[in-house]
């Protein structure tokens, strides 16, 4: 004699509520797109950090450079000795 097992929860049907995955997808999708948005900003600041830096230090290159010159432009006008 066999038996049959009969199923004791029944029938239930499975739904999915399609709006909170579309939401959740749409929210990781902002999440991705913000850190796109955020890793670009770091790749141009680091750039643009590189390329100011190497324009700060000419700059003060050119100015020590100048301070210099005018230095040794001006120097024998106020060291002028007078040989007896």
């Amino acid at each position: 004699m066999t038996i049959a097992r009969q199923n004791t929860a029944g029938y239930l049907p499975i739904t999915i509520d399609d709006s909170k995955s579309m939401e959740i997808g749409s929210l990781w999708k902002l999440v991705l797109l913000g850190a796109v948005q955020i890793n670009g900003f770091w790749w141009r600041t680091k750039a643009y950090g590189t390329i100011l830096g190497v324009m700060l230090l000419t700059l003060v290159s050119l100015i020590f450079l100048s301070m210099h010159w005018f230095y040794r432009r001006l120097v024998p006008f106020f060291s002028h000795r007078v040989i007896d």
